[in-house]
C-alpha cells in the first residue's frame, strides 16, 4: 500500500529509527487505502510556488489589516487592552501577567514590553498579534509540509495555508486584543514538534500554550494523547528502549506538571474571593468547570460550538469535504476483512494524527458552557482545511480539480474577511441590519447576553466598522464629561470607556483622556437631570428602535444624524431633557 500520510519526517537521531520501525510495521499490516493515497516523498519543503502563494496571501491579508491600524478595542477587547497599557503605564508587576484573571503569562510578557514602545496606544498590541499570525501561518504551513510532503502536492499545500492566513475569525482575533489568538501558533507548533519527534521543544511550547489561557492545557492534552494513540511506542518503547520511552513521557508531562504547580500557588496566594482559575461561564449552565469537563451533555452552547467550528464562515466547505474523506475511508475498510486493524492502519499517517487531533480538540472546546465568540475555537480551522485536502486526495480528485476546490475555499476566505457573504451561516444564525449589510446574530441559538451580539460580532473584521463610526459620530458631537452618552440595552460593555479630551474619540490613553457617563436607554431618564444635554448612539448591535421609545418620555430627541462609511451607517441623535 502506499500511503501519502505515512511518510516519514525529521527524526532526531534517537528517535528517528524507532518511529520509521514502528510505522512501517504498521502499514505492513494493512492494504486498505488510507485517508489519501498517493507517492513519497522527503518532507523537506520547497520554495518557489509556496512561496509566491502564501506570500501573496500575506501580502493581501496583511494590507487588510493595516487598515485597522487605528482601531481602538472594545468590548472583552479593551478589557485585555486596558489591562495591558495600565501595566505598562502603571510599572510592571508579575500579578499583571494574568490579565483579565486568566494564565496568560507567555502572551502577556510579550504583549506588556511592546506596549512600553508607545504607552496609551493600540498599535503595539496590533503589531504583537500580527507577529503571532505570522506565525501560526508559519506553522501550518510547516505542519502541511509533514502531512503532504510530495513535490507535486506544492501548490496544495500553499493554498491550505493561504486559506488559514486569511481566516476570517483569526484576522478579527489580530484585531480585537484577547487569549485566543496566541493559543493558535502554540499549539500548531507543538503539533509540528511531535510529528518530528522534537520532544523538548514540544514540551516547551506545550508550556507557553498552557500559559496563554486555560483552555491550552486541554489542548495541550489533546496533542500529547493523540500522538501516544497515533505511536504506542511514543509511550511504550520497543524492547530495549523503554528508558527512551520514559524519558519523553517525562518530558511531555512536564507542563501538565507546571500547570498544576501553578494552580496550588495559586490556592495558597490567590486572595479571598480571588477565583484560583477562571471560571465566568459556570454560572450559564449553573454547573462547576470540573463537571462540565467529565460529564458530557448535549445542549444549545454545544450546538453553538459545534456551528460556529464546523458551519461558520465557509468552514462547512471543508466539514463536507473531510466527511466525504472519512465515508470513502470507511466503505474501504467494510469491504475488507479483520477489520479491526484494518482501521488502525488506515490512519497509520499523518492524516490519522490530524484526525485524532480534531476529534479531541472538539471533545474539549465543546465542554463548557460560553458565548458564542468565534475566537474560542480558532485552532479547528487549520484542521479542518488540513483534512480537506487529505479528502480531496482520498477520493482521488484531479490535480486541477483539487486546486480549484481549495482555492475556491481560500477566495471565499478571503471575501469573508470584511463582508459576511456565507449563505449557510447567514441562514443557520439569521442576520441584522447594519447600514445596508447584515452581520451574523450569533446569539440566536443560545439567546445569551448582549442582544444581537458584542464579541460574537468578531467573527470576521466587518465589526470594525462599527467602532469607526462610533468614533466618527462622538467626534462630530463632541461629547465629553457634560454630555450624557446613551446605547441601546445589553450594548455598554467597554463600548464608551474613555475619550480623548481634545478628539472627543475613543482611546486607550488615560492621561488625557475623560471618562464619560454611559447608560443604557432603558435607565437614562434616571440621569436626566445630571447632564444639561445628551447624545444617543443607535448601536445596531442592540434594540435602537426601542431605545427612542424608552427615551422619549425624559428627554427631547432631536432630529437623526447619520454617519456613513460606505454602506454601513450609524444614526445619533441629540437629547435634551424635559423640564420636571
Amino acid at each position: 500500500m502506499r500511503v501519502i500520510f505515512g511518510a516519514e519526517f525529521a527524526q532526531p537521531a534517537r528517535d528517528r529509527n524507532e518511529i520509521r520501525a514502528t510505522h512501517q510495521s504498521d502499514v505492513a499490516s494493512t492494504t486498505v487505502p488510507s485517508f489519501a493515497n498517493g507517492t513519497r516523498a522527503s518532507s523537506v519543503p520547497r520554495f518557489g510556488i509556496e512561496t509566491f502563494i502564501i506570500g501573496a496571501a500575506i501580502l493581501v491579508v496583511g494590507g487588510v489589516l493595516a487598515t485597522r491600524i487605528r482601531y481602538v478595542p472594545m468590548w472583552d477587547g479593551y478589557e485585555y487592552a486596558s489591562a495591558i497599557t495600565r501595566a505598562a503605564a502603571e510599572g510592571f508587576q508579575l500579578g499583571d501577567l494574568r490579565l483579565a484573571g486568566h494564565a496568560s503569562h507567555a502572551y502577556a510578557v510579550l504583549v506588556i514590553a511592546a506596549q512600553f514602545l508607545a504607552p496609551g496606544q493600540a498599535w503595539p498590541i496590533l503589531l504583537v498579534n500580527t507577529l503571532l499570525w505570522l506565525a501560526a501561518v508559519a506553522g501550518l504551513w510547516r505542519l502541511s509540509a509533514i502531512v503532504f510532503p510530495q513535490p507535486d502536492l506544492r501548490v496544495e499545500r500553499s493554498l491550505v495555508t493561504a486559506t488559514f492566513a486569511a481566516q476570517p475569525a483569526l484576522l478579527a482575533a489580530v484585531v480585537q486584543p484577547g487569549l485566543d489568538l496566541p493559543v493558535v501558533p502554540w499549539f500548531l507548533w507543538t503539533a509540528v514538534f511531535l510529528l518530528r519527534g522534537r520532544w523538548l521543544l514540544a514540551a516547551l511550547t506545550g508550556i507557553a500554550l498552557t500559559f496563554t489561557k486555560e483552555t491550552g492545557i486541554l489542548l495541550y492534552a489533546v496533542l500529547a494523547a493523540a500522538t501516544i494513540i497515533w505511536r504506542p511506542s511514543v509511550a511504550l518503547g520497543e524492547p530495549g528502549a523503554r528508558a527512551q520511552a520514559a524519558r519523553r513521557i517525562a518530558v511531555l508531562a512536564v507542563p501538565g506538571l507546571t500547570f498544576v504547580a501553578y494552580l496550588l500557588y495559586r490556592a495558597h496566594a490567590a486572595q479571598s474571593g480571588e477565583a484560583v482559575v477562571w471560571n465566568a461561564g459556570t454560572a450559564m449552565i449553573g454547573q462547576s468547570l470540573i463537571r462540565q469537563l467529565l460529564v458530557p451533555r448535549v445542549d444549545r452552547y454545544v450546538a453553538t460550538s459545534l456551528a460556529v467550528m464546523f458551519i461558520l464562515n465557509f468552514a462547512w466547505i471543508p466539514t463536507l469535504g473531510a466527511a466525504a474523506g472519512l465515508t470513502a475511508v470507511a466503505r474501504a475498510i467494510g469491504a475488507e476483512r479483520g477489520r479491526r486493524k484494518r482501521i488502525v492502519g488506515s490512519f497509520a499517517g499523518e492524516t490519522g494524527f490530524i484526525a485524532l487531533v480534531l476529534a479531541g480538540t472538539t471533545f474539549a472546546l465543546t465542554r463548557f458552557a460560553t458565548y458564542a465568540n468565534a475566537r474560542y475555537y480558532l485552532v479547528v480551522a487549520p484542521l479542518l482545511s488540513l483534512l480537506l485536502c487529505a479528502a480531496l486526495l482520498r477520493v482521488r480528485a484531479s490535480p486541477v480539480a483539487r486546486r480549484a476546490v481549495l482555492a475556491l475555499f481560500a477566495l471565499v476566505s478571503v471575501a469573508s474577511t470584511v463582508r459576511t457573504i456565507d449563505p449557510v451561516s447567514r441562514r443557520l444564525f439569521g442576520t441584522f441590519p447594519f447600514g445596508d449589510r447584515e452581520l451574523l446574530r450569533l446569539t440566536s441559538i443560545t439567546h445569551e447576553c448582549c442582544a444581537r451580539g458584542r464579541d460574537q460580532l468578531g467573527y470576521n473584521l466587518e465589526f470594525t466598522t462599527l467602532e469607526a463610526l462610533m468614533d466618527d459620530a462622538l467626534a462630530a458631537t463632541q461629547a465629553g464629561d457634560s454630555t450624557l452618552l446613551v446605547v441601546p440595552d445589553s450594548t455598554n460593555w467597554h463600548a464608551i470607556p474613555l475619550l480623548d479630551a481634545r478628539t472627543g474619540r475613543r482611546t486607550l490613553d488615560s492621561t488625557e483622556a475623560i471618562v464619560p457617563l454611559v447608560v443604557v436607554a432603558s435607565s437614562a431618564s434616571l440621569y436626566a437631570s445630571t447632564r444639561p444635554s445628551g447624545v444617543y448612539l443607535a448601536l445596531p448591535n442592540g434594540p435602537a428602535q426601542r431605545g427612542l421609545t424608552q427615551l422619549a418620555s425624559a428627554f427631547v430627541i432631536g432630529p437623526e444624524r447619520r454617519f456613513t462609511r460606505g454602506p454601513y451607517y450609524l444614526s445619533a441623535y441629540r437629547l435634551t431633557p424635559r423640564a420636571n
